[in-house]
């Protein structure tokens, strides 16, 4: 895809206190930016731990459902959207982002003193930066998500066009928390620090096996959060799960889930 003009790259969308304001063939569309609820940032923290646990313990990591969510975008005239799962990650607010950018990028200068693969040798060191901003959560912006793009294909041909997202995740069982955000998005290039900081927590993690390695990626993504929806499966019928794990709905059968009103 050719180079895109840094206008319609930087004043397409534009977030000015709380308020994303698109513009779009001549036209002003404007957008409150909402807070991910408590149950999801719940989820996310506990989710991001976990994993990086299992790295510290040196586990094989077969998928990170928490950072790797379905994202769709779609051009004006599709008929159907596009669909791919995407690396996500979380971004400290502004008044926080140079303390924990210099934290992750001296972090990534130290890794890259040695060989890529010595995993091993870097362990310990990215586990603790990659740490320190999920263990203050109140420094995260929980409006707005980072991604990176990486293929310059549709996903970016559809954003620049018309820059809406839907982003569903779905964690494991026996819960399945579920969740699905509708963005509206801003792409970004690497002289933002918006950028420079999810670029550098790949680095950390870059050959993890939940990784695919890349080494370029020519935009960032900010994903700003206008709406969301808790779509965690519930039981439409009373019953115990055979582990007893479930025991919901009390013997009474949820008639607006049964009459087809339920959470999709």
């Amino acid at each position: 895809m050719e180079k895109l003009d840094a206008k319609t790259l930087t004043e397409q969308v534009q977030v000015i206190n709380g308020v994303a304001r698109l513009k779009k063939n001549g036209a002003d569309q404007n957008l409150d930016v909402i807070e991910l609820p408590e149950k999801f940032i719940r989820w996310q923290l506990d989710y991001k731990h976990s994993i990086y646990d299992a790295i510290e313990q040196d586990q094989y990591i077969a998928f990170n459902a928490g950072h790797l969510p379905v994202v769709a975008t779609w051009a004006d005239d599709a008929l159907v959207p596009n669909l791919a799962n995407k690396g996500v990650g979380f971004t400290p607010k502004d008044e926080y982002i140079d303390y924990y950018l210099e934290l992750v990028e001296d972090a990534v200068a130290q890794i890259q003193e040695l060989p890529p693969h010595a995993v091993n040798e870097t362990r310990d060191l990215r586990i603790r930066t990659a740490r320190e901003l999920y263990s203050h959560p109140e420094h995260i912006d929980w409006r707005r998500v980072g991604l990176l793009e990486i293929f310059e294909g549709s996903t970016l041909k559809n954003l620049v066009e018309n820059p809406f997202a839907s982003v569903l995740w779905t964690g494991n069982s026996p819960v399945f928390v579920s969740f699905q955000a509708d963005c509206v998005v801003e792409i970004i290039e690497p002289e933002d620090k918006r950028y420079r900081f999810p670029w550098a927590m790949r680095r950390l993690f870059e050959y993890e096996p939940f990784h695919v390695v890349q080494t370029i990626y020519p935009y960032s993504y900010c994903f700003w959060i206008y709406r969301w929806k808790d779509k965690t499966p519930k039981r439409r019928y009373p019953g115990k799960r055979s582990d007893n794990t479930v025991n919901e709905a009390g013997g009474v059968i949820d008639k607006q889930a049964f009459n087809g009103q339920g959470r999709a």
